[in-house]
Formats: structure tokens, C-alpha cells, sequence
């Protein structure tokens, strides 16, 4: 960044406007990364993210195990011992047997349940998957745009603490020659720790900000692509906030997590009552045995059956289960509706926060301008000797601030755009391109 040469005609204020982006915190020579890029990197550095992949890879075993139960299930078995005959104390006989079983479920209601339950799970860690991606859009956007704000402070405080320093040098050389009173000078003086302390606080924040950007992606970028200066403010669309809430009713990913997982506890309800219901297995078995005394016997026995069970009494197990079940099947109903107002409560606000955001970057935009000509005048009347140096440095203050507060309102549109649509289900990785867009690489 150059900064400007001024004309000794130029106002004080107008030279403090030019200078604005003297200062500069990175190396000309770091390549800068954007959005885009930090988000790529995140998605492979993010415990949370790939945390969650794992977790989907787990429950998409959960129906091939479920499924398992109504195949065929083969077991062998072996056996080897020595018995006697109490009544005649003969033996001891050396006994063998190899045993071959195979077990195919007729009818199990609960494992049925089971399979349905599985394939709810599997749903319920998918969009759980897709949720934790657009929370990592958030994530990845917010920690981004908290570094270019903080950069943003740290630079409005540099230039305003070189501002009000030659206000203060200014304020001297005037008690000097008798032109200002000695409070002046105290006051500039003041004016100038405070600004000294304030750019201080802007540093350590801008460091925080690199640091959790830094546990999101692994990025430790010097330069990042700054916002460009045309960026567009566009209105939510549909302009209807109950538009975005129906939408987001249907697409909200945690109100689909939880919908699943208030179906998954009706299932279990059904499962644990299933435990009352019979089984029907066919068990077919073929066994080899051998016994040794005196002579070898072998005997070979091969059978198939029906195996039907049927519980009778349990103690009061299953009754305690199904009542257990049902009572979390309720609270799963209540989160669900707890979730339903949750998810319609952030999309209105969301709604309304692109809507104030959109209003608030025009009016600071406006407020900029009119801060810069009000500190212009503000100098001219205090060469004329009509306003006093506490004005000007008032009037100084007040510019910067309108500066810090604009940069800060066109982040808030964005990360505001991006809560919205992640409320009603929408947001994926096409929108961080769409906001890539609108960055260049600073000079």
C-alpha cells in the first residue's frame, strides 16, 4: 500500500482519509488465500467434520448387521471328554463329537423392527453428515471474515493513532506560540493513549481471530482476499418471511435429524414389544460322535426341526421395556416440537437479519460520508479558531468508527445471508463460491 503525499492546501482530515490504508500488516510477497481455499483446506484438517464422516461410515454398517439376522447362520461345534458310569463304576469312556449347525429364522418380529430402525439411523446420520458440512460453511465464513474485521480494526486504529499523534504535535507547537490553552495539549495527550491502548486491544483480537481460523483449517495465512467494494446487497428471496419458514420446515437438517430420531424411538417402542411375540426357526444340525473304552463306537445323527419359542413370563421385563420406550418416544415427540420452534424462530430472525443488515451497510455507508465532511469542517473551523482541538479530535474518532463500523456491516450481510439459508436447509458449497467472487487480493 502507498501511502499518498499531501499538498500543504489538503485539510487535515482529508490527509487522515488518504493515509487510511498506509499501514501494512503482511508481506508483499505472501501469496494471499481466499475464502474458497480456506474452506478446501478445512474440510480435509476439521476434527468435527471428519469426525462426522466416520460416524456416517459406522451407521451405514448398522443395516448389513440388522439385515444379518434373517440369513442363514452356521456354527460349528466340538467337543471332548472323559465320563463314568456311577451305578457299575465302569469307564472311563473317552468321548468326541463334532457338531454342524445351521439356523434359518422363520418369523422375528423385532428383528424386522431392527432392520427399520437400522435404515432410520442411517437417514438420521446422513443429514446429521450434511448438517455438520454447512456448520463448517459457518464456521469456515465467521472465522474468515472475524480475521478481515479484526485486520480491518487494526488498521483504522493505526491510522488513527498517527492522526491524533499530529494532532498532538500540532496542539503543542500552538501552547508553544500561545495559541491554545494547555488543556488542549492535555486532552490530545489523553486522546493519544487511549488510541495507543485501543490499538493494542485491535492486535491481540486480530491475533484470537487468526488462531481460531488456524484450529479450523489449518490455514496460518499472512494475506487473505479482501472483500471487494462492489459487492451486491441482495434482499432475501422469496421476499416473504413465512415463505423461508415453511422451507425451512421441510429442509432445516436438525429439524430432519430430529423427526428421525422421533420415528427411531417409535420403533424401539415396537421393538421392545416384539420381545412378546414367537419365534420360528428351522434348525437343522448333523453331528458326529465317537466313545472309546474297550471297542470304538461311532455314531453319526443328522435331524432338521421347527424350533418355535414363546415367551410366557418374564419377570415383568418386557412391560417395564415397552413403558421405558414409550416415555422416550414422548420426550423424542417433545424435542422434535422443541426443535420445530427452534428452526422457526432462526429462520424469521435470520430473515430479518439479511433485511437489517442490507439497511444498516446503506446507512453507515451514508454516515461515513457525512463523519468525513463533518471532520473536514470541524478542521477548517479550528485553523479559523472557532472550534476547539477536542472537537477535532471528537470528529476524528467518530470517522474511524463510521470506517471499522461499515467494514464490519458488509461481514454481518454475509455471515447474515449464510444463517439464513442454513436455517431453512439450503446453504451448500456453491455459496461460499458465490461470496469468493466477491474477493480480491489486496496490493
Amino acid at each position: 500500500m502507498i501511502i499518498k503525499t499531501l499538498s500543504s492546501k489538503a485539510s487535515f482530515i482529508a490527509a487522515i482519509s488518504l493515509t487510511i490504508s498506509a499501514t501494512t500488516l503482511f508481506a508483499p510477497t505472501v501469496n494471499a488465500v481466499d475464502l474458497l481455499d480456506v474452506y478446501e483446506q478445512a474440510k480435509g484438517y476439521d476434527a468435527e467434520y471428519q469426525a462426522a464422516q466416520y460416524d456416517l461410515q459406522a451407521a451405514r454398517e448398522r443395516v448389513p448387521l440388522a439385515r444379518s439376522a434373517f440369513l442363514p447362520q452356521l456354527t460349528f461345534g466340538a467337543e471332548a471328554g472323559i465320563a463314568t458310569l456311577a451305578d457299575d463304576g465302569l469307564g472311563p469312556y473317552k468321548e468326541t463329537s463334532l457338531a454342524l449347525t445351521l439356523t434359518q429364522t422363520l418369523f422375528n418380529r423385532s428383528n424386522g423392527k431392527l432392520l427399520d430402525q437400522a435404515e432410520l439411523g442411517v437417514l438420521q446420520a446422513e443429514a446429521q453428515y450434511t448438517a455438520i458440512g454447512q456448520t463448517l460453511i459457518l464456521r469456515v465464513a465467521t472465522a474468515y471474515f472475524n480475521v478481515l474485521r479484526a485486520q480491518a480494526n487494526v488498521e483504522f486504529s493505526q491510522s488513527e493513532l498517527q492522526a491524533i499523534s499530529r494532532q498532538r504535535e500540532q496542539a503543542e507547537r500552538r501552547f508553544d506560540v500561545g495559541l491554545v490553552p494547555i488543556t488542549d495539549v492535555r486532552t490530545a495527550q489523553a486522546q493519544y493513549d487511549l488510541a495507543v491502548a485501543q490499538e493494542i486491544a485491535a492486535s491481540n483480537q486480530l491475533s484470537t481471530a487468526q488462531e481460531e481460523l488456524l484450529r479450523i483449517s489449518g490455514v496460518n495465512a499472512d494475506l487473505l482476499a479482501e472483500l471487494a467494494d462492489d459487492l451486491p446487497l441482495t434482499p432475501p428471496e422469496p421476499a416473504d418471511i413465512d415463505a423461508w419458514v415453511v422451507m425451512a420446515k421441510e429442509q432445516n437438517l436438525e429439524l430432519v435429524i430430529a423427526r428421525l430420531a422421533a420415528e427411531s424411538s417409535g420403533t424401539q417402542v415396537d421393538i421392545e414389544r416384539s420381545e412378546s411375540y414367537p419365534t420360528l426357526e428351522l434348525v437343522g444340525s448333523a453331528v458326529s460322535a465317537t466313545t472309546e473304552q474297550f471297542l470304538r463306537s461311532d455314531t453319526d445323527i443328522a435331524d432338521i426341526r421347527l424350533q418355535l419359542r414363546m415367551p410366557l413370563f418374564t419377570g415383568g421385563r418386557i412391560n417395564a421395556q415397552v413403558a421405558q420406550a414409550r416415555a422416550q418416544a414422548l420426550s423424542a415427540g417433545e424435542q422434535l416440537v422443541v426443535q420445530e420452534r427452534t428452526t422457526t424462530q432462526q429462520t424469521r430472525d435470520g430473515y430479518r437479519g439479511v433485511q437489517a443488515s442490507i439497511s444498516r451497510v446503506r446507512a453507515l455507508r451514508q454516515a461515513l460520508v457525512s463523519t468525513q465532511k463533518s471532520a473536514e469542517a470541524t478542521e477548517a473551523g479550528f485553523r479559523a479558531g472557532t472550534r476547539t482541538s477536542v472537537e477535532v479530535l471528537q470528529a476524528l474518532r467518530d470517522t474511524f468508527s463510521a470506517r471499522s463500523d461499515y467494514a464490519g456491516a458488509r461481514y454481518d450481510y454475509i455471515i447474515n445471508t449464510l444463517n439464513l439459508k442454513a436455517a431453512s436447509g439450503t446453504l451448500i458449497e456453491a455459496d461460499i463460491d458465490a461470496v469468493n467472487r466477491f474477493l480480491a487480493t489486496p496490493e
